[in-house]
């Protein structure tokens, strides 16, 4: 298995078997990478949320997380802004959700995870990702073996089951029974002592999935 992200695997389960241009489509699944790119840099501490609430660049962007770089780029190029605020431009910008895709599905390709075909479009040619069926089925693994089975869940297996479940592409991997016991679990992380950072993460989620619901509604 790839040493990979959590942003890059909820990637690779998002796609469709057969390839996809875009998860604009969905919009929870579009708002979903964008908060898996989002945690992902508040979590290794590239961003940081200052006391007014307002998300600063911390540190510079290493070459690994480049496929980051769109969503670095805008908050570093622009005056400080609330997380909210940042979901409400990407909503409002549709080459930010297109550029936010292509940029993590080449990461993927040069991984060795997923492979990518041209696909001509009505006005311009578009890049269709397509993911490693094997690497998809070890993401799935690891999320039944650390969710489905008692002991303790990391925090970026957290993320990743939060981001699986609000987009709802949970139900595409586990049967109803094993989504109940994920909720439960995810329920059991954010009412305990632990995790404070997960727990808000996990609400962020939720707020920015209506947050770009309602500021792309009368588009």
């Amino acid at each position: 298995m790839k040493n990979l992200t959590f942003t890059q695997e909820f990637f690779l389960c998002a796609l469709k078997p057969r390839g996809s241009t875009t998860l604009t489509g969905s919009l929870e699944s579009s708002t979903c990478l964008l908060a898996g790119t989002l945690l992902e840099l508040l979590m290794e501490d590239y961003i940081e949320i200052d006391d007014r609430k307002n998300v600063l660049i911390n540190l510079a962007l290493s070459p690994e997380k480049a496929y980051t770089a769109f969503i670095y780029e805008f908050i570093r190029n622009n005056k400080p802004m609330k997380m909210e605020s940042i979901a409400e431009k990407y909503a409002f910008d549709f080459k930010k959700p297109d550029e936010l895709f292509r940029l993590v599905g080449r990461s993927l390709v040069k991984a060795g995870c997923a492979e990518a075909e041209n696909k001509k479009g009505l006005f311009k040619d578009k890049v269709s990702f397509i993911s490693n069926k094997n690497e998809v089925a070890n993401v799935i693994e690891k999320l039944r073996a650390e969710f489905l089975e008692q002991g303790k869940i990391s925090d970026e297996v957290v993320v990743l089951g939060a981001l699986l479940n609000k987009s709802s592409l949970i139900k595409r991997y586990f049967a109803k029974h094993e989504v109940q016991k994920l909720n439960a679990r995810l329920k059991e992380v954010k009412q305990s002592e632990a995790g404070i950072l997960v727990k808000k993460l996990v609400d962020y989620i939720d707020s920015w999935i209506v947050i770009i619901s309602t500021s792309t509604s009368g588009i």
